[in-house]
């Protein structure tokens, strides 16, 4: 697949201007050029029980209501999306006809109706938790903790958004030793401080670092930073529209 500057993934950079860091600058990330990679495939069929269910587009445009008895949309999400992968939704309701779903969009925790027949639903057996407090970031199994890490957050001036999200792209930078690091996962969450930041939408990620000693600080500019052996860890196996439970 051909190189795409992805710039969507742009709330990361380092929150403080006191001391310059060329490599963690504003501009080293607008030059990083990143490119869609496969995630992890949930299975197939949705089964009661799991944690989550993942609804992927099955058609070319998923028409979202705020309610089912609305008769017009007020977003439209094209599939795939701009990057060239699957349109995947949060599943919050399934009622048979009509699927309650969580929005990759402004502001954050919008939600949104879309027609059952217009997605597919796929169980989900991992989740994803940010703990901002403790600096730290954890991803589950059935529950089950299988990684724990250390993570770099925002600054005070540049938070990381706080509520339920969930993974929308996997992107692989062309250099692995960019601030990106290896792996960088976009997420449904969006700076609530930055309506654009180098060149983008302000697009909250879970992504590696070319500086591991930050990690365990109060440094990006929202973005959640791991080390690179830990995002490719992830990478591995959480797939597209996994949850990510970001609290104090």
């Amino acid at each position: 697949m051909a190189l795409v500057s992805m710039t969507m993934l742009s709330a990361c950079a380092q929150g403080s201007f006191d001391l310059p860091n060329l490599a963690d600058s504003e501009e080293a990330y607008a030059e990083t050029e990143l490119s869609p990679t496969p995630a992890a495939s949930p299975k197939p069929e949705p089964q009661p029980g799991h944690e989550s269910l993942v609804a992927t587009a099955a058609v070319p445009k998923v028409e979202v209501f705020k309610e089912p008895t609305r008769r017009r949309p007020f977003a439209t999400f094209d599939h795939p999306n701009s990057y060239g992968t699957p349109r995947v939704f949060l599943v919050q309701e399934d009622a048979e006809d009509w699927v309650r779903v969580l929005l990759p969009m402004r502001p954050n925790g919008s939600e949104g109706w879309v027609r059952a027949e217009d997605v597919v639903l796929a169980q989900n057996p991992y989740r994803v938790e940010v703990d901002l407090g403790d600096y730290q970031i954890s991803a589950y199994k059935h529950n089950r903790l299988f990684m724990q890490s250390d993570a770099a957050i925002g600054t005070g001036g540049t938070p990381t958004p706080q509520g339920q999200f969930f993974t929308t792209i996997l992107a692989k930078p062309s250099d692995p030793a960019s601030p990106y690091g290896k792996y960088a996962y976009g997420l449904s969450a969006y700076s609530e401080v930055l309506n654009t930041f180098a060149g983008g939408d302000g697009q909250v990620a879970i992504h590696g670092t070319n500086q591991p000693s930050l990690i365990g600080t109060a440094v990006s500019h929202g973005c959640v930073r791991v080390d690179n052996p830990t995002i490719t860890m992830l990478a591995r196996r959480i797939p597209l529209g996994t949850p990510v439970h970001i609290h104090p």
